[in-house]
């Protein structure tokens, strides 16, 4: 067999053992071909778990040892890695997960990841903005900071990580009848998370979507009223800023 077609069953196998490749590969004095052959499927998946394990520490004590390895081995026999970095391989590991509270706190746990390796940029500063012309304001766009996401949770997931990471210990998992709006981002090399008001959520979705600042002000009439709601745009301006959740005006 060439080379090339070699290599091609040996990455088969690698990802699902089978007969055949056997017999392109010799005996050993100590192991005969299927042995041998399995040494290296078997540090794949054991490469793998280790890397779904890092990714997830706060799921795999709520799991548990056993019960963790399991499911990333269910993964990995479902989704074969084709990822040269082996940070990305895990982001679909929650769709496994039939509990929402755990399946939740692996989204969670995968957010806060991405806003750790997210894109350094520039953060928009209150000094940037003291200079522009009142009449500017209303057409102003701001641009959220490349790690903020927002989630929506049903459970009480960021206090499973939380005691999973801060305390070493489990907690019980609780689901919620309606979604709880959830912001995610990095500051410096640290990442945050907190719950958002259902105004800030809207506000947020507004930025993203390129609306303006006389926008954002008439949208949030509908929780502060016409008298209130300017002045709940400029606190959410001043609370975004001080976290570095804004990049520097286009």
């Amino acid at each position: 067999m060439r080379l090339a077609p070699l290599q091609r069953a040996f990455q088969r196998h690698v990802y699902r053992p089978g007969a055949p490749m056997a017999r392109q590969v010799a005996a050993g004095p100590r192991a005969d071909a299927g042995r041998r052959l399995d040494v290296y499927a078997s540090a794949y998946r054991a490469r793998l778990v280790e890397a779904l394990a890092e990714d997830y520490p706060a799921l795999r004590l709520q799991l548990g040892e056993r019960r963790f390895d399991g499911l990333a081995r269910e993964f990995i026999a479902a989704q074969p890695s084709t990822f040269r970095n082996l940070r990305w391989y895990g982001a679909d590991l929650a769709r496994l997960l039939g509990s929402a509270p755990l399946a939740e706190l692996a989204r969670f746990e995968w957010a806060l990841g991405l806003a750790f390796d997210a894109a350094d940029a520039p953060l928009l500063r209150g000094a940037d903005l003291a200079g522009i012309p009142p009449a500017r304001w209303p057409r102003l766009r701001f641009r959220l900071h490349p790690s903020v996401q927002r989630l929506a949770l049903r459970s009480n997931a960021p206090d499973l990580w939380r005691a999973a990471i801060r305390e070493k210990k489990r907690a019980a998992p609780k689901g919620r009848r309606r979604a709880a709006p959830w912001l995610v981002w990095r500051k410096g090399f640290e990442p945050f998370y907190r719950k958002l008001a259902a105004d800030e959520a809207w506000a947020l979705e507004a930025l993203a979507r390129g609306r303006d600042f006389a926008a954002l002000c008439s949208g949030l009439r509908r929780w502060a009223g016409e008298a209130g709601a300017a002045q709940r745009g400029a606190q959410l301006l001043r609370n975004w800023l001080a976290q570095g959740l804004l990049c520097p005006l286009r």
